[in-house]
This record gives structure tokens, sequence and C-alpha cells, in this order.
């Protein structure tokens, strides 16, 4: 019996001259283990999007057995996660479905243990590394225990073990009787299927038993590829020049103690003409090493040394969020302009380097960037470091989500790169990318853990003299939206605070009073009265006064600007005295006294404000509005709208920040944001940043949208 039956299916995307997907037929029966297969851009993942209804065909029919739940894992798992808080995110869909709250807490627990995540329940999902993103992602939709389930790529981003044990569930999901669909290019998933669909330029080329496809050596060739050629690592590295050194380097992401996370002690040199693969499990450090090799956060202590004239760059993980031209070719020409490169010069190297990435230039310089598939930003990413060329290269994960053709080409373009005498380190979870490489380094709880290279060189032998590494001028500010991230959604203290401690309600009434006393009270000693409280406020709730004062003078010259206003339009008492007067401008006791008593009051507001926030935590605020609003006896889906809407901008503002630093993060790494002189510079430097982020916002308006509906918010 086919649980899903599809049937002359057409869709084409807005703005798109060609069909997404064309005369796509097939049927899938109930219970069984289906593979989609095919290149990046073919269409897979928007056929998932079509068998959930988040999008509509142009024509054709797609009919689902009722009482069958879809539930999908998205090829990018941030644009999944619905709360700021892990565990609440995984409760989000079994609270929909209107489970009591003990047996939403059971599927919670379970489903966070099966993924490997339960002791970051209480965790921010803003903290998490893209993995561990993954993981979490996929719990949420495992709590809402989906008759059909759909992964899209949903195991790409995992190291091995974690991979192993999420397949070795899917399998026994499947033995329960549920219907599972993968998108997917790796054997080991494909080998688990029952059955293939094959989809080439939106067309099945392929539909039929999964023997039959595995019979045909051309098809596994084509689409999952052949494994890497094992280096034997005969290289000395040690006798090649020096190109970069760390010493003792560390960086913690936390301040807390006990769940203290980044890099400690790393002493590490690398090569000139060498290829290192960096391996080890989601959240080990990876990702956070290159980060700060290549200037973008500031270490803790320790030391990196280079002996190379330009500093270090990086393809980040996040693909996406490193792409913010609307168009392919004027994204990667960014850097080089930056640099001074013009006209034909300029051409001609972003061909290079697009044609570098397997993404020719005369097929997709022309394309909008948000418009490509996964894969094709992914390589349309590492294009725009290529064209920056740089002595030493940082990827992080260059291969994830990519299929077979474009990851041996882009691990052939890492390996070019070496041999030309360029330092090339990659983080990676595939074996074969790491045996690939001239020396593989084991990354263990921040720490190395192996090395395949022992030797550490004391003599640099290098035509450069080593100069000490500096952050780049930016990373202070990306340090300082980090921590707003943290701070919007934030996990628990080791120690709280005497507020802290009180109940939820109590703290949001707390709050609530002094906040609206310090706005309504108008007499100077009552606002005086109310900033005393906002300060006891801050130092009963463990907000630093001095923060609060340096905020309060940050935000002085605004309310004397405001006060310029109070000045002409407040209207002076009968027979005071007059200071000055000029036209409607005139300045009195009494108006002085109102502005005054402005300021305080808005000091005031701030103290509540801050003090409210670092005393209470996202979820302890949903608590408390949840207790409020019964007690008012607003329930049911008027209650549930409310709380959904707080607990959406807080997962949404760090989500925007997020971006914000991704986007800083790649201008800085390609040359934007540096030394620009000038008012008019400024202005021209800071629109690569809002327009992406505009866009962003709709993006994950949107995405953010798909994930509410899929984990069945009515």
């Amino acid at each position: 019996m086919s649980v899903i039956r599809v049937k002359n299916l057409n869709f084409k995307y807005p703005q798109s001259n060609k069909a997404a997907l064309s005369d796509v037929s097939f049927g899938i029966e109930k219970g069984s283990y289906v593979a989609i297969v095919g290149y990046n851009g073919c269409g897979k993942s928007t056929l998932a999007r079509l068998l959930c209804g988040l999008e509509l065909p142009e024509s054709g029919t797609i009919t689902i057995e009722e009482n069958n739940r879809i539930g999908i894992v998205f090829q990018s798992p941030k644009d999944q996660l619905v709360s700021g808080v892990v565990s609440r995110d995984t409760a989000f869909g079994p609270q929909n479905l209107g489970l009591k709250p003990g047996e939403v807490e059971l599927r919670v627990i379970e489903s966070l243990n099966i993924v490997d995540m339960l002791d970051r329940a209480s965790s921010s999902t803003s903290a998490l590394s893209l993995g561990q993103t993954q993981k979490i992602a996929l719990s949420g939709v495992l709590a809402l225990r989906p008759e059909i389930l759909i992964l899209d790529e949903a195991v790409s981003m995992l190291d091995p073990e974690s991979r192993g044990e999420i397949l070795e569930f899917i399998r026994y999901w499947h033995k329960c009787g549920n219907t599972i669909i993968q998108i997917t290019h790796d054997m080991e998933v494909l080998s688990d299927a029952d059955s293939v669909i094959g989809i080439e330029d939106g067309k099945v080329f392929f539909y039929g038993t999964q023997k039959a496809f595995l019979a045909d050596k051309e098809n596994v060739k084509r689409i999952c590829g052949e494994n890497l050629p094992e280096n034997p690592r005969n290289k000395a590295l040690s006798k090649n020049e020096l190109s970069l050194t760390l010493r003792n380097l560390s960086y913690i992401h936390s301040n807390s103690k006990q769940n203290a996370h980044g890099i400690f002690d790393i002493n590490l040199d690398f090569y000139k003409g060498s290829l290192t693969a960096l391996t080890g499990a989601s959240g080990a450090g990876k990702s956070t090493l290159m980060e700060v090799c290549s200037g973008l956060l500031i270490p803790e202590s320790g030391e990196i040394k280079s002996f190379t004239e330009a500093r270090p760059v990086l393809a980040q993980q996040n693909a996406q969020a490193a792409l913010f031209e609307a168009f392919a070719a004027d994204d990667v020409a960014f850097g080089p302009r930056n640099r001074g490169v013009k006209g034909k010069e300029l051409t001609a190297l972003v061909r290079k380097s697009m044609d570098q990435a397997a993404l020719p230039f005369e097929e997709f310089g022309e394309r909008h960037t948000f418009e490509l598939s996964g894969g094709e930003q992914r390589r349309l990413s590492i294009a725009g470091i290529l064209a920056m060329d740089a002595e030493i290269l940082f990827f992080d994960e260059p291969t994830a989500g990519l299929d077979s053709r474009a990851r041996n080409e882009v691990m052939a373009l890492l390996r070019s790169l070496a041999d030309q005498g360029k330092t090339v380190i990659f983080s990676t979870h595939k074996m074969d990318e790491a045996a690939f490489a001239d020396r593989e380094i084991f990354i263990k709880d921040g720490r190395v853990e192996k090395d395949s290279l022992s030797v550490v060189s004391l003599d640099t032998g290098s035509a450069f003299a080593a100069s000490v590494m500096q952050p780049v001028e930016v990373a202070s500010l990306i340090a300082g939206l980090k921590n707003l991230s943290l701070g919007l959604s934030r996990s628990r203290h080791e120690k709280k605070s005497p507020v802290e401690k009180l109940p939820p309600v109590v703290r949001i009434l707390l709050f609530m009073a002094l906040f609206v006393f310090s706005l309504v009270v108008r007499p100077l000693w009552l606002c005086c009265l109310a900033l005393a409280a906002g300060l006891l406020y801050c130092l009963l709730s463990g907000f630093s006064l001095r923060r609060l004062f340096t905020a309060i003078i940050k935000i002085l010259p605004f309310l004397l600007f405001f006060s310029i206003f109070q000045m002409i339009f407040h209207p002076a008492l009968q027979n005071e005295v007059r200071f000055t007067s000029w036209k409607w401008f005139m300045v009195t006791p009494s108006k002085l006294l109102f502005c005054l008593a402005t300021i305080i009051r808005t000091d005031a507001a701030l103290a509540c404000i801050s003090a409210f926030f670092v005393s209470t935590p996202e979820y302890d605020l949903m608590d408390g509005l949840k207790v409020l609003l019964h007690s008012l006896f607003l329930r049911g889906k008027l209650a549930r709208y409310f709380i959904l809407i707080i607990e959406v901008i807080f997962r949404f503002i760090p989500l925007l920040v997020d971006e914000a630093v991704s986007i800083l993060k790649t201008q800085a790494i390609r040359g934007g944001l540096g030394n620009v002189k000038g008012k008019l510079a400024k202005i021209r430097s800071v629109i690569p940043l809002i327009v992406p982020l505009v866009v962003q916002t709709i993006k994950r308006s949107e995405a953010l949208a798909d994930a509410i509906t899929m984990r069945c918010f009515k």
C-alpha cells in the first residue's frame, strides 16, 4: 500500500526560468526506507518541501495516506530551531500536540538521549556547534513521533560516532513500521534503503529497488563516488618552511568554569606546501581554533606567529551566511576589490576562482546567490576565499553536504593549493578525507589529542621574519555581539543571585511594578526613588553597576539632545525666572527640573530592564507568563499565540545577531570593514553588512515559519 503517491509533478520557483522538477512520478510504500539521490541542485530538497506541503506544485498531484504525520529535518539545521533553549525546542512539538506535561518531559528526555544531547538540555541553542545544532533539529522532529520521517542530509555535519548512533536509531525507527525518506549522497545510508529514487536536472532517472541501483556500478560511482586515495605520509613536513606557529593558545567561549568550552593550551606548527586535516567530534573546538588563527576571535592567552606577508583566510562552515552580494560573481569579487584589484584583472581572478571551485563562471556568474542550492552556495563561499590569494587557508567542513563529484573536486583543489606551496588546513568528519591529507590533528575537548606529525620545530627556517598576529579590527565587535547573543538566550549560572531564587512569576511581577513605576512617576524626588530602587534591583539580580553606568553614559548624549526639544515644547510656569530665551526656546527652572526628571526616569527604566534580563532567562520567563495567563483565565489559542510570539522573539533576536556576526566575520576575512577613512567611505563599507542582514532576516523569518508549521503549531 502506497503511503505517498506522486504523479506528474511539476514545480518552478518564482523568477526562475528553469524548472526545479519536471514530470516526477513515483510511489512510496508504507513502512519502507527510501533514498532520494542526485547531484547538488537537482531538486531533491525541493521535492522534500513539496511532500511536506511547504510548497505547492504548479501541476501534478501528491497524495498522502491519512493519519500519517510527516516530520522533516531540514538541510540547514539552524532553520529548524524555534526556541532559544535546547530542552524547550525539543518540547515545542509535543506541546503543540496537546500532550500532558509528564508525557512532554518524557519525550524530551528520550529524544535528547537518542541524539546524545541530554547533558545540554538547559544550554542555549545559540551556543551549539553546527553539528550539535543538527542533532537538536533531529531531536525536535523525533519528539513528534512522525510516521513519515524525511531527512535532508541530516547526518552530513556529524562526527562518525554521532553519525553511526543516529543511523542506528533510524534503522530502529524503520523496524518499528515507520516510513523513512533519506536525501543523501552517502553509501552507508544508501545501503540501508529498500528502494532508490534518482533525480537529475529535476527529472527521475532511476526508480527501483536498492539492489538494482547498486548493481549498476556507474550509478553508484556517479552518486556516491569513491573513497579518496590514502596519503602514505612519507613527506617530511618538519623540513618544510614554517608558515604559522601556535604557542600555548587558549580561547574560552564561556566564563562558567563548569561548562567552559573552547580550545586550551594549543601548541602547533603548520608548514608551507602541506595539507592538514583537523578531526574530532562536533563541538570539540575545530572551528574555534580556525577562527582564532584567522584573527576573528581574541585569544585568552598564547601567541600566534605568522611567517607570511598576508593574514590567513577562512572559509566558514555556515556557507550561506558567508554570501552577501546579490550575484555570484560579485560575491567572489568582493575580497579582491577590497585589495584594489580592478578591471580585467579582477574579472580574470573571479573567473579562475569560480572555475577552481567547480562553479563555472559562464554558468553561475550571473546567478543570484540565494537561489543556489546548499552545495552550490558552499562552493561559492570557497571561491570567494580562493580569490583572496592568501598563503594560509583554513576551510571549515568544506565538503559537508556536497555530492561525490563536487566533493572530489574540492579535495583535489585543496591538494593542488598545497602543491602550489600554500598552507592548507581543513576540518572534516570523513575518515578518507583525513587520510588523504599529509597530516591529521585530532582534537578532543579543545585539546590536541593526537598529531600524526610528532615534531614541533624550534627553528623557523623561513625567508620572512616571524610576526605576532593580531586579531582583526572588528574582533572586539564580534566578541561583543557573541556575548549579546548568549546573554539573550543563556543557560543557567552556577551561582544564583537573590532575585533568581524567586519564582518566575514573582520576578515578572517585580519587574513590571518597578518598570511601570519608573515610567509613570513625575516629581523629581520620586524619580530619584525609582532610580534607587532600580540600582538595588540590579545589585540583587547580579547585574554589574559598572556596566549599568557605562550604558547610562553612552545614552546620555541622546537624552541631552532630546532635552533640547523638551525645552521648546514643555510649557514654562507663569512668572518664573528665564535663564535664557530665544523665540520658542527658553530655559527655566521648571524645564530644567522636568528634563532632569526625564533623564533619571530613563536611567531607572534601563536599570530595571538590565536587571530583569540578567535574572530571568527565557525558560523562566515562559514559565512565569504561562502562570500569569492562566491566573488571568487567558488559556487556549490566545495564550499559546502570545507565548509563541515571546518565544520566537527570544529565538529570533540571537539568530539575527549570529547572522550579523557571520557576515562581519566574512567581511573581515575578505578585507571589508578595515581601515576605512572618511565618513562617506565608512557608510559605503557598512552597506554590504546591512543589505545581506535584511535579506537574511526575511529568509530566517520564512524558515522559522516553516519550522513552526512542521512542528504542528496551529
